[in-house]
């Protein structure tokens, strides 16, 4: 799969590819976080026709998230975030996102820097880019990514204050024939309910879809992460690079690989069985292993929330000396939840409960 990095300029203007002028693209746009069953459906529609229509498959995909931009002006003096600045609540990283996309089999992948300058393109003259763009120096528009069929969820919505819906594209498409529109309406098992804030000390809810982002961060921010690969299909994942700790896990006996430069949406507080791949490998590396998320209570270390793995069986290649991660990227992918976060009365009651959470990743996992 190829993939173009894109950036708008100052006024929101993005150059797009000009790619093959005698085949055309069935293209699908959005964040695609969490790439839930729901994306995944809209994702393999683009390949299913590509391949009828004879045609790219092409997903365009914003990052950051919108939502991530327009909450951050909000509290940075209308100050879009700069590039490298973490989004909390983005559940996959977008390189995880491109990952599974290739597996899905789409030909390209266009990453777009999201700006709020980018936020005020009107859908209609978004999509008239994807069939050709004025540029600088050219008296006639240049073909670009030529936009042959365009595939959307249902609930998708383009464009300045999000006017352009499915439905109105669609319209669009059947009027002017420049394009046509194929609607995904697979809505998955229905509907379910969030919480949302407290009103007037009245906790309140909100609806969304199963198959959503919304419900995958509320799931995972209370550690179900089961539940969550029953929405996605995968174990959640965590990517980032091992860094050195306090030492106190390989004074336990427990030696751990401390996550840094965490990308993705942590879990929340518990202990986790699932696995580690280390990606520096020739080839990937999977091991299972014991995934501690918190604060370290037994240890009274504060607020900091720390994320630690525990690798129950290190493979025979790794010698005497053990397996040595520091440095290495890494992912962590989560299986099930086995335990709470809690404060022990003892390090040897820790050290207990330790011993147990590692018998049950190798009888479950090993």
């Amino acid at each position: 799969m190829k993939i173009y990095r894109l950036s708008p300029d100052s006024d929101g203007v993005v150059t797009w590819p000009r790619l093959d002028a005698s085949k055309g693209s069935t293209v699908t746009i959005g964040t695609f976080d969490g790439m839930h069953k729901g994306h995944q459906a809209v994702l393999r529609r683009v390949v299913d026709l590509a391949r009828s229509y004879s045609t790219r498959s092409v997903a365009i995909v914003f990052d950051p998230r919108p939502a991530f931009v327009f909450d951050y002006r909000r509290t940075h003096d209308k100050t879009d975030p700069a590039p490298g600045v973490r989004d909390p609540q983005e559940i996959l990283p977008v390189e995880e996102r491109l990952r599974l996309m290739e597996q899905i089999g789409l030909d390209i992948a266009i990453v777009v820097r999201f700006t709020t300058p980018f936020a005020q393109t009107s859908y209609s003259s978004f999509l008239g880019q994807l069939i050709s763009q004025r540029v600088p120096g050219s008296h006639n528009p240049v073909h670009t990514l030529g936009l042959h069929t365009l595939v959307l969820g249902s609930d998708a919505r383009l464009g300045r204050d999000g006017a352009g819906t499915a439905q109105s594209i669609a319209r669009i498409a059947e009027a002017f024939r420049f394009f046509q529109a194929d609607i995904v309406d697979d809505k998955g098992p229905g509907f379910t309910h969030i919480p949302d804030g407290v009103v007037k000390g009245v906790p309140v809810e909100k609806k969304v879809r199963v198959w959503s982002s919304s419900n995958l961060r509320f799931l995972l921010q209370e550690g179900e992460v089961a539940q969550v690969r029953d929405i996605t299909g995968r174990d959640h994942v965590l990517a980032g690079t091992v860094v050195h700790g306090e030492g106190r896990g390989t004074g336990l006996g427990f030696p751990t690989a401390n996550l840094g430069d965490i990308k993705g949406l942590v879990p929340g507080d518990g202990v986790y069985e699932g696995w580690l791949v280390d990606e520096e490998q020739s080839q990937e590396l999977r091991l299972p292993a014991a995934i501690s998320i918190g604060t370290k209570p037994t240890f009274g270390e504060g607020t900091d929330r720390a994320v630690e793995a525990n690798v129950v069986r290190v493979p025979d290649s790794a010698g005497q000396e053990g397996l040595d991660l520091y440095g290495h990227h890494v992912r962590l992918e989560f299986a099930d939840r086995i335990d709470d976060q809690k404060r022990f009365a003892s390090v040897d009651d820790l050290v207990a409960a330790m011993g147990t959470w590692c018998d049950r990743v190798r009888h479950d996992l090993a």
